[in-house]
């Protein structure tokens, strides 16, 4: 896994950072386009990246918000299909839980969260929405 420059590093950093500021404040255009641009300065092969999670998840995440998920998946598609990730890294399963969870497709949804939540031990639920571990715990 090579190391992002810092300087690149920060600047998409920057754009999510304006990208989730616009989504507060209802600039959905906006949003979009800074979300977009940031991913699009990451240089390919983009799964290779030591902050590769960290930019998957900004844009899966804003994806998610704008209910573009198809685009979310297609992401975490390629960087599950890259081969990249560790057995005990359970970030894009537990966001490939959510964003089924979001399109109401529950039945995906529960898979995907308790792949997660095996992998983590249950930790994947901590710093997320409550209605996740809600919807696990009843649904389970």
């Amino acid at each position: 896994m090579k190391k992002l420059p810092v300087e690149l590093r920060d600047k998409i950093d920057e754009l999510y950072i304006f990208a989730f500021q616009a989504l507060e404040r209802k600039d959905f255009i906006t949003a979009k386009e800074q979300a977009e641009k940031a991913w699009e300065l990451l240089p390919e092969p983009k799964f290779d990246w030591d902050v590769t999670l960290s930019f998957v998840s900004g844009i899966c995440e804003m994806y998610k918000e704008l209910e573009l998920h198809k685009e979310a998946h297609a992401i975490l598609d390629e960087l599950f299909e890259f081969g990249n990730l560790k057995p005990y890294q359970d970030g894009p399963i537990f966001l490939r839980g959510a964003i089924y969870f979001e399109q109401g497709e529950l039945e995906l949804a529960k898979v995907w969260f308790d792949k997660a939540n095996t992998i983590s031990k249950g930790r994947c639920f901590v710093s997320q929405p409550k209605k996740y571990k809600t919807f696990y715990s009843e649904y389970k």
